[in-house]
């Protein structure tokens, strides 16, 4: 049913072990390999790093450091090949017109499109329990996807049509960086972009465990699977006494570039 709004292909976030082993080798190659630019790590920077900062430490990259690994030469082919691969951008052009859709569209708009359909259906007339079966001979769905529909469409009543904008707000966040590790924005374009896109964010969440709740509502309708284990992660960054999540998340943010 999701492939039926006419959505493009998910665009993965997710790197495979393969690349990001090979972006961790980067960073380890300091002394051997030039730094093309550097990000002072101000209490601003760090605040942009922290709202990506469960998929930094999933990919096992460095959250201290801009776009999640040192600015070389070899890790720039890296993230130009994991941008290409995994969100179809080659150039500047195709960085903008991604970053826009993320920032208008992203899957929050698919997520809302299916709910209102399933309201219009009728799904939100039965019993929690009832709708499973409901979907199933209404759509011919299977078993799996029943239960994962019925679970999206509780998302929706409890939480509203921004149910899952963190997933997207979070992705937005993370790709001027990566752009700038890739070459496609400057530096001061890259941190100019994570400062206005951080303030939307501060503007429609009061704290960080707010933002990350509705990312992992989000992670769940886009891999059809359960957060367990990144929920489990993100408890873990938070407990630590130099973790991301202790810059505070109402703090005032700064252009410090």
């Amino acid at each position: 049913m999701k492939g039926n709004y006419g959505v493009k292909a998910d665009r993965v976030l997710v790197l495979i072990v393969l690349l990001a082993a090979a972006m961790l080798q980067g960073c380890s190659k300091m002394g051997k390999e030039e730094v093309i630019d550097e990000v002072e790590l101000t209490d601003t920077v760090r605040w942009f790093n922290t709202s990506y900062a469960l998929l930094t430490e999933m990919n096992k990259w460095d959250y201290n450091l801009f776009g999640g690994a040192e600015n070389t030469e070899e890790n720039q082919k890296q993230a130009q090949k994991m941008l290409d691969r995994y969100w179809g951008v080659t150039d500047r052009e195709s960085a903008d017109q991604t970053l826009d859709w993320v920032l208008k569209e992203g899957q929050r708009r698919n997520f809302v499109n299916i709910m209102q359909t399933l309201e219009q259906d009728g799904v939100g007339a039965l019993d929690p329990e009832e709708r499973p079966d409901f979907l199933t001979e209404q759509y011919n769905m299977d078993e799996k996807s029943s239960q994962l529909y019925a679970q999206w469409y509780g998302m929706y009543e409890e939480y509203g049509e921004g149910a899952i904008d963190g997933w997207d707000s979070c992705r937005a966040m993370s790709l001027p960086g990566y752009y700038y590790l890739a070459g496609y924005y400057t530096k001061e374009e890259a941190l100019d972009k994570s400062l206005e896109i951080a303030a939307m964010v501060q503007s429609e969440y009061g704290s960080w465990d707010e933002l990350m709740d509705s990312y992992l509502r989000g992670y769940e309708f886009w891999a059809e699977e359960s957060s367990d284990k990144r929920r489990e992660v993100y408890e873990k960054l938070k407990k630590k006494s130099k973790g991301p999540y202790k810059v505070e998340f109402a703090m005032e943010l700064e252009k410090t570039w």
